[in-house]
This record gives C-alpha cells, sequence and structure tokens, in this order.
C-alpha cells in the first residue's frame, strides 16, 4: 500500500515540476523579448540624439558663415565710405 501511494505521489508530482519547468522557460523567454524591445528603445533614442547633433552642427555651421559674410559685407561697406571721402 504505501508503494502505491509512493507511486501515485511520484506521479501526481511530475506533471508539477514540468509546468514550474515550462513556466521557467515562458519567464526566460520574455525576458529575452523585454531586453531586445530595451535595446531597440536604446538603440532609437541613440539615433535621435545623433540627428539632433548632427542638426545642431549644421545650424552652427550656418550661423557662423551668414556672420562671417556679414562681416566681409561691413568691411566691403566701410571701405567703399573711407575710398569715397578722400
Amino acid at each position: 500500500m504505501r508503494k502505491r501511494l509512493a507511486i501515485l505521489l511520484a506521479v501526481a508530482l511530475m506533471p508539477l515540476s514540468g509546468a514550474v519547468a515550462c513556466g521557467q522557460a515562458i519567464e526566460d523567454r520574455a525576458r529575452e523579448e523585454v531586453d531586445k524591445q530595451v535595446e531597440k528603445g536604446k538603440q532609437r533614442v541613440n539615433d535621435e540624439i545623433d540627428k539632433g547633433q548632427k542638426r545642431i552642427e549644421d545650424e552652427v555651421t550656418n550661423a557662423q558663415d551668414r556672420v562671417s559674410q556679414g562681416v566681409d559685407d561691413a568691411q566691403k561697406e566701410a571701405e567703399k565710405r573711407a575710398g569715397g571721402g578722400q
């Protein structure tokens, strides 16, 4: 009778151990998917940061060009006025 009870108990516990193992596999898979999505998000953020920095650099370059052109125009105007007054 004890042997039979032990066998029944063992048979009853086997599906539980399988369920635990299956649950762990599902948890691992879910964790991997979350990690993958987090990495994608980080990459997207880094890409946006790079785009923003490039845009800022372009704006700075354009502003420097406009300032340089303004200085050149002002020098030409000053030379013209100085030359016309003589």
